[in-house]
């Protein structure tokens, strides 16, 4: 089976969450002791685990997938890091030297790293790394067709791993200088928008640097178009990690698990997946609202409410391990708080303003 025969095959085996446990899920937490959607997202929130695990939601078992790869159009001084800092920083991640490893750390989640296409390889022998980083995007298309199909591929292997392994939750992450610059330029060519509207600061530059950054997306953008689809968009102007993010959410919603979504790269990685199969959006949920520009504009575009308005911008997946406290306290509040019944009030009393 060639890559797009198995991609499209993944693609087939996904169906929407279960809409009569999502309504089940819901029934539930109007029939505990409170008024009704006194919980607000927490009740949203629970009703959609509850869907996907309709006998009993186990999130205990939880990984954040980051992925790390370099991008070949930071030769065009977009960025005010060297390349070498997407090595160095894998590196600490994988060290717990990093943001993400201490907060996955204190949330009781693992962390794997995945070297899809750092420039300086992570791991000798390494099948999943597919590139010594993309191409420059404005000299030429990023990454040809079939790798970009395998990044895909890679990410959703490496989950269903995973997943075979007794994992029930996921975050998504990543790594990668120049990483913002592809988002954007992504988000900029699938919704139709100037560079200008899309374009944040990234990890730091000045406005001058800002300026310089709009206008190599925006060339970038215009002369690679027009585009056949999804893959042939992306494989131009896009990354690798975001790429291997669309393969975990793909391989989260085929077995009907929960994934969680950190800043802009994640949710161009789901906005990605969701153009290849909207159903995908059923069983992702965003960590919290990141400062770049583009973050709204798609999140919005996609119909998501993130959970916390933290002013991050760190990446790494670090928003996905504050969800997972989120989620699980959710459960845990809902699943232990008594019905009208057994709290000896009358639900009558209550008017539903929701």
């Amino acid at each position: 089976m060639d890559r797009q025969d198995e991609l499209n095959q993944i693609l087939k085996n996904i169906v929407p969450i279960d809409a009569k446990a999502l309504e089940e899920g819901k029934n539930y937490c109007d029939r505990l002791a409170k008024p009704l959607g006194a919980l607000g997202k927490m009740e949203k929130m629970y009703a959609r685990l509850h869907a996907m695990f309709p006998d009993n939601i186990q999130l205990t078992k939880k990984m954040v997938m980051i992925y790390v790869a370099d991008n070949g159009v930071c030769d065009e001084g977009i960025s005010s890091n060297p390349i070498e800092t997407t090595f160095i920083v894998a590196n600490n991640i994988r060290n717990g030297k990093a943001g993400v490893a201490n907060i996955a750390e204190y949330a009781g989640s693992d962390i794997c790293v995945i070297d899809i296409g750092c420039k300086s390889p992570i791991y000798p022998d390494n099948p999943d790394h597919i590139l010594n980083g993309t191409r420059n995007m404005l000299k030429e298309p990023a990454m040809t067709r079939q790798e970009a199909l395998e990044a895909i591929l890679v990410g959703y292997r490496r989950t269903v791993e995973l997943i075979n392994q007794g994992y029930t939750l996921f975050g998504t992450g990543e790594m990668g200088v120049g990483n913002t610059t592809t988002s954007a330029a992504v988000i900029a060519a699938t919704l139709g928008l100037p560079a200008q509207e899309v374009t944040g600061y990234g990890a730091g530059v000045t406005e001058k640097m800002k300026a310089h950054k709009t206008a190599v997306i925006q060339e970038a953008v215009t002369n690679h178009a027009p585009y056949s689809d999804m893959i042939d968009l992306v494989s131009k102007v896009g990354g690798l990690d975001m790429l291997g993010m669309v393969g975990t959410y793909l391989a989260c919603a085929q077995h009907q698990l929960p994934c969680v979504i950190d800043g802009l790269i994640s949710l161009t990685g789901l906005l990605i997946a969701s153009q290849l199969k909207k159903e995908v959006l059923d069983y992702c949920f965003p960590s919290h609202c990141s400062t770049e520009p583009g973050y709204r504009i798609v999140s919005d575009y996609l119909g998501l409410s993130p959970m916390l308005q933290m002013d991050m911008r760190l990446g790494e997946g670090s928003g996905c391990p504050l969800a997972f406290f989120l989620m699980e306290s959710s459960v845990y509040t809902i699943e232990h708080m008594p019905t009208f019944e057994e709290g000896k009030l009358d639900r009558d009393d209550y008017v539903d303003i929701r």
